[in-house]
């Protein structure tokens, strides 16, 4: 299966497979963080986290929206 990849605040996101761990990535390619939000299959409510993950995450690492 291929990893899902995202846009969120500038920040890039990619879904490890069949789990609810995301690696967190700049615009150059840069990782910047790695999260695990357990294994209960919320990935509505992983969605929402992520968003204000990667807004601090943007604030923190300068990263602007294009």
């Amino acid at each position: 299966m291929m990893n899902s990849y995202m846009s969120i605040h500038g920040v890039i996101v990619a879904q490890i497979p069949d789990t609810q761990k995301y690696v967190f990535y700049s615009p150059q390619g840069l990782q910047i963080a790695l999260v695990w939000l357990g294994e209960d299959k919320q990935l509505t409510k992983d969605v929402v986290t992520l968003g204000y993950i990667c807004k601090a995450l943007a604030n923190r690492w300068g990263i602007k929206v294009k």
